[in-house]
């Protein structure tokens, strides 16, 4: 009986009417170092930073703009234009060699050539020259072409020149006639070569 009594016997502090001591909270352990974390601070300095590369940047490009547009172009050397100028003048003052060009295919894609060259005026006819020929496909552009064709001054025509060339297939043909000595000219003419045999 004693026991159970003991067992439901009040604090000392209730029953002679004292207030209940209040056990405060312990408090939370400060990390190592003893010191407050520090609080992240404002980046005004890095803000500053790109703000001022961004206002650089643009100036600069403004400034790029403003000097391409107020730069006036450079006009060509006059030195280089009055010699074209003078080097044209030159070639159209050269009188140019009159050239009358005969051509026929003799078969077996055989092709002759005759070229009459004559001074320009009074036709007469230019001996000793320098004559070469080309013939080129028309329809094949560059891909059968042949030359220079020396062509040889025939003995008893002063002027008339003549060469004889093979051609690669039958087709149309450009045959071009140039003058180099005395006085450059050139002349062409068309030439079909068909399948005829050799006579």
């Amino acid at each position: 009986m004693s026991a159970l009594k003991e067992k439901w016997r009040l604090p000392d502090d209730i029953r002679h009417g004292k207030p209940a001591r209040v056990t405060k909270p312990a408090r939370a352990s400060r990390p190592a170092g003893g010191r407050k974390q520090a609080r992240p601070r404002s980046r005004p300095f890095r803000q500053g930073l790109i703000l001022g590369v961004c206002i650089g940047m643009t100036a600069a490009l403004l400034v790029g703009v403003a000097a391409f547009l107020l730069t006036p172009p450079r006009a060509a050397t006059p030195a280089v234009a009055e010699q074209e100028t003078a080097t044209d003048k030159g070639r159209a003052a050269e009188p140019q060699a009159a050239i009358s060009i005969v051509s026929e295919h003799l078969g077996d894609l055989q092709v002759r050539i005759e070229a009459r060259v004559s001074s320009p005026g009074s036709y007469d006819p230019i001996t000793k020259g320098q004559v070469v020929a080309y013939t080129d496909m028309v329809a094949m552009p560059k891909a059968h072409k042949q030359g220079p064709i020396v062509m040889a001054e025939i003995s008893g025509k002063p002027g008339v020149y003549e060469a004889m060339t093979n051609v690669p297939m039958a087709g149309e043909y450009n045959v071009v006639v140039e003058v180099k000595q005395p006085m450059a000219s050139t002349a062409n003419q068309r030439l079909e070569v068909g399948t005829v045999p050799a006579k």
